[in-house]
């Protein structure tokens, strides 16, 4: 069976303005997320949170902060797959950004406004750590 498991690690970074922060949806689902991704080899994980938050949103974050870990099994590809995030939190000086491929809407929201939004697998605890 442990051919058809991937095990990965992943970091989010949250970005903050203003009392709000940004979730992004994924392109052709319902599903909004954070800015993050997979961490390299051999990569500091705070590293690969700032390195995706670039990517996906032209954003830069100062006062980064480690909020905590979430993690969700699920099947993709045939396969089951057990995702586990490293998350933090960080500011940015400005609220416009660009949407990389992965994504078709980002959106500011309030804390209150993000737990009523349909959140990926492994953002939906996010909220209640920041």
């Amino acid at each position: 069976m442990s051919g058809k498991r991937i095990q990965e690690l992943n970091a989010y970074l949250v970005p903050m303005h203003e009392g709000k922060i940004l979730l992004l949806r994924r392109r052709r689902t319902e599903f909004w997320e954070f800015p993050g991704g997979g961490v390299d080899w051999g990569e500091e994980p705070m590293y690969s949170a700032k390195r995706e938050l670039k990517e996906e949103t032209g954003l830069e974050a100062s006062s980064i902060k480690f909020v905590g870990i979430t993690s969700a099994t699920y099947e993709k590809e045939g396969k089951e797959k057990h995702s586990v995030y490293l998350v933090y939190k960080g500011k940015v000086d400005r609220e416009d950004f660009s949407l990389g491929l992965e994504h078709e809407e980002g959106r500011w929201v309030s804390l209150d406004e993000a737990k009523f939004m349909k959140l990926g697998l492994n953002c939906e605890d996010i909220p209640e750590m920041l």
